[in-house]
């Protein structure tokens, strides 16, 4: 059953097996009491999320007759999502990685054969809380044909050189500029021409003389090069990846609310739809937006969207009453004042540096509130060692690389983007084949878009 198993994993949309570890007879750990079972781990290559995995591996164990009868009990057959690499969630019905990865020998035993340097939630390499569970009765029966080699070092594990190099050969053949955002995976911020922010981007990008953009980002970005470089294709390696912030907020809705605040002057956040663009007045960046704040006449009313954690900070700053629109960026949110106080109190000599998409509380007990921008000026010209960089996870690399010699820890390793993890290099090296999926804007929504883009310039910003 597990052979059939595995080759229905294999058959999963856009999925293949690549390794597997040995055959394992493994005791039962709580619950009723049962026979020894077989288990195994193996290790698949997905482009699906873990909700569409979850989906596609209830199919397959409907396919091979799964049975259960009481909770926690015997089985025919049990899939697990154990891990899902630079991805998480905590829905109850999908935990990723698996809550109960760490205290089971049967998990860790055939875990420890294809990734033993793992480091898990913990903090512990897999090897590491292996060691720890060692009372739990598992035997290794076979070492089948198909069990992969060890991984003993993981960050050294994949080599990206041949498919970088296809990438840069071919975005050179095509005139391509490739596009990278802070957040990306750090094999394909390696890849790109610019790495940076989404507004920073989309301006080097529009005064370039490339044929072809191609943005490693989420949507709205894709979209805001699209407006300010409307004579060429933008190409986007993974359209599916999104903005749950930019999503808080339509143009229907904010339409109804400068209804009941006329005059009032819209700021939109450049993390917003082309159509919210549209129905805005001015838009700003985290870099700029208490200097666009300040730049509206006090008499005038402010409406700010869609990030309420950015608009209270800024306007804090800027000494201004704002509406706030009721949006935030999840993963921001996700990081808490205990959060940072677990961070300093495991790195005493660091200072914690924050994005101002944080929440008010995590904000005010900061030594800095920066853009991602301002994060690298900041930690350049400051003269600590060691930083606590509390924003998405992919800005530590970018850190490492631009401020060499100094130390960078996450507040959380919870804060991780997984839209922005969506762009793999094999998606970036399918969209420079296929000069495609193209991202286009209406040009009429285009036209109004911009005007709130440029008088942010026009603005001194």
């Amino acid at each position: 059953m597990l052979r059939r198993t595995r080759a229905l994993l294999a058959e999963l949309p856009d999925t293949a097996v690549s390794a597997a570890s040995g055959l394992y007879s493994t005791a039962p750990v709580g619950g009723p009491e049962q026979d020894y079972y077989l288990n195994q781990v193996v290790e698949l290559r997905t482009s699906l999320l873990p909700r569409e995995l979850l989906r596609g591996i209830q199919g397959v164990e409907a396919e091979l007759g799964r049975e259960r009868t009481v909770r926690w009990g015997p089985r025919s057959i049990d899939v697990d999502i154990l891990w899902y690499d630079d991805l998480s969630s905590v829905e109850t019905d999908l935990e990723v990685p698996h809550p109960r990865i760490e205290q089971r020998r049967f998990v860790l035993e055939p875990l420890a054969e294809l990734a033993p340097d793992l480091v898990l939630p913990s903090g512990r390499t897999v090897v590491e809380a292996l060691a720890g569970v060692q009372e739990q009765a598992v035997e290794r029966l076979v070492v089948e044909r198909d069990a992969a080699e060890p991984r003993r070092n993981r960050g050294s594990s994949v080599d990206y050189s041949v498919v970088q190099a296809e990438i840069r050969r071919l975005a050179q053949e095509k005139g391509a500029v490739i596009l990278a955002h802070n957040y990306q995976r750090p094999e394909v911020q390696d890849v790109a021409d610019i790495v940076g922010d989404s507004l920073g981007l989309s301006r080097q990008a529009a005064a370039s003389e490339a044929r072809m953009i191609v943005f490693c980002g989420v949507h709205f970005m894709a979209e805001t090069a699209a407006i300010l470089a409307p004579d060429r294709p933008v190409v986007m390696p993974e359209v599916r990846a999104g903005c749950p912030m930019a999503d808080m907020v339509d143009a229907e809705g904010l339409e109804a609310l400068k209804a009941k605040h006329p005059g009032a002057i819209v700021v939109s956040y450049v993390n917003t739809t082309a159509e919210v663009k549209a129905v805005s007045d001015i838009c700003c960046t985290s870099a700029n937006a208490v200097r666009i704040i300040r730049s509206i006449p006090l008499d005038q009313e402010i409406i700010f969207t869609p990030d309420e954690n950015l608009g209270a900070w800024a306007a804090k700053k800027a000494g201004r009453e704002m509406i706030l629109w009721p949006g935030f960026c999840p993963t921001h949110e996700w990081i808490k004042v205990s959060d940072v106080e677990a961070a300093r109190a495991a790195h005493p000599g660091a200072k914690v540096v924050v994005h101002p998409e944080c929440r008010a509380e995590v904000s005010d007990i900061a030594d800095a509130v920066e853009s991602t921008s301002g994060m690298i000026r900041f930690c350049r010209e400051d003269d600590a060692e060691e930083y606590l960089i509390g924003t998405e996870c992919g800005m530590l690399y970018r850190l490492s690389k631009d401020c060499p010699g100094k130390r960078f820890y996450p507040v959380t390793e919870v804060a991780v983007c997984y839209n922005m993890k969506m762009t793999t290099l094999d998606k970036v090296l399918a969209a420079l084949r296929d000069e495609g999926p193209v991202v286009s804007v209406d040009p009429e929504i285009r036209a109004r878009a911009l005007r709130a883009v440029q008088r942010m310039v026009e603005a001194g910003a």
